[in-house]
């Protein structure tokens, strides 16, 4: 009687272990194709319209077998460089926009800390509605969730350049740490970016602690300005 109650549980044990993969294993199964897109995508190497068409419907196909977080923040990335490339359909561009930030923000509630998914949804609600108050909380947290990763570095600064007039003292304090960073990182891009977005003297208040590198960043664009 005991070997046969063991028997039933280690039973009941392995069909809910099985209920419980299965549907991840599918996912896995039909997300397949978009592996070698997103292998591009974090290679910053170049993916057509219908690689990210192929990532799209990969992930809602998994989607429907198991929804998690990285499998959602996936899916608003592919939607929102869609977006970027449909500036002829102002409509159908701000759908996807729209399709981008729902995927985005239900990734972001199972999987909240996710640096490089707040700066996307930063990027995308800047898009649709301007430095509204959701574009800039999530610019915040994607500070707050991984506040010197390099790769994120230069397109937070990017953002945070147009942000600067909708930013609070504290936002604006941690911008400029992040410009010293930035400086630290890669003082030609800085400088670069600096000119492009008209923040020269933001770069400018961030350096004035050091005389040296100051002068560094006024070199920096000259050089800039003579090419």
């Amino acid at each position: 009687m005991k070997t046969r109650l063991i028997g039933i549980i280690l039973g009941l044990m392995s069909l809910t272990l099985l209920a419980w993969g299965l549907p991840r294993t599918l996912s896995a199964f039909v997300m397949a194709p978009s592996a070698p897109v997103l292998r591009k995508l974090q290679n910053l190497e170049a993916v057509d319209t219908e690689e990210l068409e192929t990532l799209v419907a990969a992930q809602q196909r998994g989607l429907f077998w198991s929804a998690r977080g990285r499998t959602l923040t996936d899916l608003g990335l592919a939607q929102l460089l869609i977006a970027e490339r449909l500036d002829g359909d102002l409509q159908q561009k701000r759908q996807q926009i729209e399709d981008a930030i729902a995927s985005l923000k239900s990734g972001l509630a199972l999987a909240p800390a996710n640096p490089y998914a707040w700066t996307r949804l930063a990027y995308a609600s800047f898009q649709l509605h301007g430095w509204k108050p959701e574009a800039l909380s999530a610019l915040r947290l994607a500070f707050a969730t991984a506040p010197y990763d390099p790769r994120l570095l230069m397109s937070r600064l990017r953002l945070s350049f147009l942000a600067w007039p909708h930013l609070l003292r504290e936002d604006r304090e941690l911008v400029l740490q992040q410009i010293r960073y930035a400086w630290q990182h890669d003082p030609d891009e800085l400088a670069r970016i600096a000119a492009d977005f008209d923040q020269i003297n933001l770069v400018r208040a961030a350096l004035l602690r050091d005389p040296a590198e100051l002068a560094e960043f006024e070199q920096k664009l000259q050089k800039l300005n003579q090419s």
